[in-house]
């Protein structure tokens, strides 16, 4: 079986021969950069060194399916949000909000061609070339309700939506056609599945009330839009709300340490695979036997896709990331032969 059909079997709920590794949160470090010559910030702007970058996942530390867009915030950039670009060690950082009022919430005609928008699909085209029959290859947009934090800044958005939640339905329906025009456009660069982070509805910034009222008929609609199956990923302890999510749609949902993957597994009732759940924490300061400890946990939970839990710092060491894979490697062989051999 190869990487990619092992992903995607997964991702559809399916047996593959052996558990894959995949993440959808921003990973890359400050080793793969020196050894790949492709280094943040430049990479951001640049599509052949961000492929060329994220596909040491694959070649260095053993993923199966690889985001080849390292952080999601291509489209607020291309809206005219402002970054500090950040260096190898540090991702960006929005530093500006540019929808004061919902006539500033305009989708500009050649959003796709503006950077990083386009650079992202360049990376895209380029790992569809050189990977798509081999590994899985995954896109990244923002939620809705994050680009409208983003955009219309968090602490406007979170008095908005109880204030004025008429006026921020205004911002989320814009961004919804954003973000879902850039995710089909990276479904027509061929993509295997897309990640939607939304990070902006943590668990501690809804409640699981206003989730249902006022998030959660965006995201249904910008999950039925898609031309392919989606990842969503949403930071802290959110089992509260998954009656609701569980209408989204999406196909797998990527969870956070915040969840043990026994609890997260009874709570999602089989509606959807479940990526999970290594705590990033541990990865950036842990041993390697500790990541493989957890990997194994979230195994025996019934977990059906590795990751880490949520974005890794770029200062992780390597061996931890290593560890992701050996511990897939090592759970396998203490299952049996046969699993040992498909592995």
């Amino acid at each position: 079986m190869t990487a990619k059909r092992r992903f995607t079997t997964a991702l559809a709920g399916g047996k593959p021969d052996r558990p894959p590794l995949a993440y959808v949160a921003a990973l890359t470090n400050l080793e793969m950069q020196e050894r790949t010559g492709c280094a943040m910030p430049e990479v951001h702007i640049d599509g052949e060194k961000l492929f060329r970058l994220c596909a040491a996942a694959h070649e260095h530390l053993g993923f199966d399916a690889v985001t080849f867009i390292i952080n999601a915030f291509g489209e607020a950039a291309a809206l005219g949000s402002r970054l500090r670009w950040g260096g190898p060690g540090e991702l960006p950082v929005y530093v500006s909000h540019p929808w004061r009022d919902p006539a500033d919430a305009v989708a500009p005609r050649d959003l796709l061609d503006r950077p990083p928008v386009r650079a992202y699909l360049q990376s895209l085209r380029l790992a569809h070339r050189r990977y798509g029959d081999q590994i899985g290859v995954i896109g990244k947009v923002l939620g809705p309700l994050t680009l409208t934090q983003v955009m219309h800044g968090v602490e406007d958005t979170l008095i908005g939506l109880i204030e004025q939640p008429d006026r921020i339905r205004r911002f989320l329906a814009l961004a919804v056609e954003v973000l879902v025009r850039c995710a089909n456009a990276q479904f027509e660069e061929g993509i295997d599945a897309l990640s939607i982070g939304e990070g902006g509805a943590g668990a501690n910034m809804l409640s699981p009330e206003m989730y249902e009222t006022l998030l959660l008929p965006f995201h249904r609609e910008m999950v039925a839009r898609l031309q392919g199956p989606a990842v969503m990923h949403i930071c802290g302890d959110i089992t509260p709300r998954l009656p609701a999510l569980r209408r989204v749609g999406f196909a797998c949902f990527n969870f956070d340490s915040d969840i043990t993957p026994t609890r997260m597994k009874q709570a999602a009732e089989g509606r959807f695979s479940l990526m999970g759940n290594v705590n990033t924490t541990e990865l950036l300061f842990g041993e390697p036997q500790t990541i493989e400890q957890q990997v194994a946990s979230a195994l025996d939970a019934g977990i059906d896709i590795i990751s880490p839990g949520c974005a890794v710092s770029p200062t992780c060491p390597t061996e931890n990331l290593k560890a992701l894979a050996s511990g897939i490697e090592k759970w396998c062989r203490s299952r049996g032969p046969l699993l040992s051999r498909q592995g």
